[in-house]
Order: C-alpha cells, then sequence, then structure tokens
C-alpha cells in the first residue's frame, strides 16, 4: 500500500506545483500565468493612448512581464498566423531594421499552443535590456516585454523561459454564439 500511495503522490506532484492563474485581457485573449507571478492590471493605464493600449504587468518579484496592444504601422489587415514564409521573413527584416537604435537581435519564434506565432528579440533602450515578443493580428501589435528588475542584468535562457511560460497559454478570445 505504501508503494502505490508513494507512486500516486510522485504522479500528482508535477501538477501541484504547476498551478496556475487565468486572466483574460479585456476582449483581447486569455492567458494563464503561473501563481508564483503577481498581476496587475491597473498601474500603467493611464499610459493609455488612442493608438496604444497598456493591459497588464506580471511581477515575478526578480523578473516582470508587461504586456500591450498597439497600432501595427503598415501591417493593416495583416496576421502573422496566416503569413507565408515570405511575408514572415519580411516582418522579421522589417522588425529588425525599425529596432535598430535598440540594438535588436532576432531570439526566438514561440508559437503558443493554438499555433501563433510570436517572434521575440532582444533589445536595449534607456530603460535597460528586456525580451520584445510580438505577433500581428489583423493589424495589431500584441506585444510583450520581459526584464530583469535589475537593468544590468542580461536577457537569459531563464528569462526566455519565464516568458514562454506565459506566452504558450496565449489563446485569442472569441465571441460566443450570442455576439455574432
Amino acid at each position: 500500500m505504501k508503494k502505490w500511495t508513494a507512486l500516486l503522490v510522485a504522479l500528482l506532484l508535477p501538477f501541484a506545483a504547476a498551478s496556475a492563474q487565468t486572466y483574460t485581457a479585456s476582449t483581447y485573449y486569455t492567458i494563464d500565468y503561473p501563481d508564483t507571478l503577481t498581476l496587475d492590471d491597473t498601474s500603467y493605464k493611464s499610459d493609455s493612448t488612442e493608438d496604444y493600449l497598456w493591459l497588464f504587468l506580471l511581477d515575478g518579484g526578480t523578473y516582470y512581464i508587461d504586456a500591450s496592444i498597439s497600432t501595427a504601422d503598415g501591417y493593416e489587415g495583416f496576421s502573422l498566423f496566416n503569413a507565408t514564409e515570405e511575408e514572415k521573413q519580411a516582418y522579421l527584416d522589417d522588425s529588425l531594421a525599425d529596432f535598430a537604435d535598440q540594438n535588436a537581435t532576432f531570439a526566438d519564434i514561440i508559437t503558443t499552443d493554438g499555433g501563433i506565432p510570436f517572434y521575440v528579440f532582444s533589445m536595449k533602450d534607456s530603460d535597460g535590456p528586456y525580451y520584445f515578443a510580438e505577433t500581428i493580428a489583423n493589424g495589431s501589435s500584441i506585444s510583450f516585454c520581459c526584464y530583469y528588475e535589475d537593468i544590468s542584468a542580461t536577457p537569459d535562457a531563464p528569462l526566455l523561459s519565464h516568458l514562454k511560460t506565459v506566452l504558450k497559454t496565449f489563446r485569442p478570445v472569441t465571441q460566443s454564439a450570442g455576439d455574432a
């Protein structure tokens, strides 16, 4: 009996450690995030403008994940999730050129469980170094910035892993049958 109990505990332990909270960012999307993070969806609302909407900040104690949506100039009606390989390459080239003053380098593509690609760039500006993850959906830039509290800390594999944990769960809010 003790062996079965130990086996059951061993099988359930990863699920207990992986508990998460779910957050829906208005009518845009839903994410899941680890219980170890604190969500703030009010502090920077006043930074929002007609073309930029700050959504939330996840606080991991030593790192942050900041989320926003803005107009993607030049990409009206465009979405990365259904783009051709040529269009994806053009987006990547354009992004590296647009972010050249922030010393952007391409770091990774994180694909959500639903198949939506987020292009991740390592960047640095006056606030320090960070990861910038973006997808374009119907002409809107959906972006996440992930950075350490210590502005001298360089983005690394653990920071990218924290970002990936959240982005993998990204899913657009869909209309219910009554909304159509």
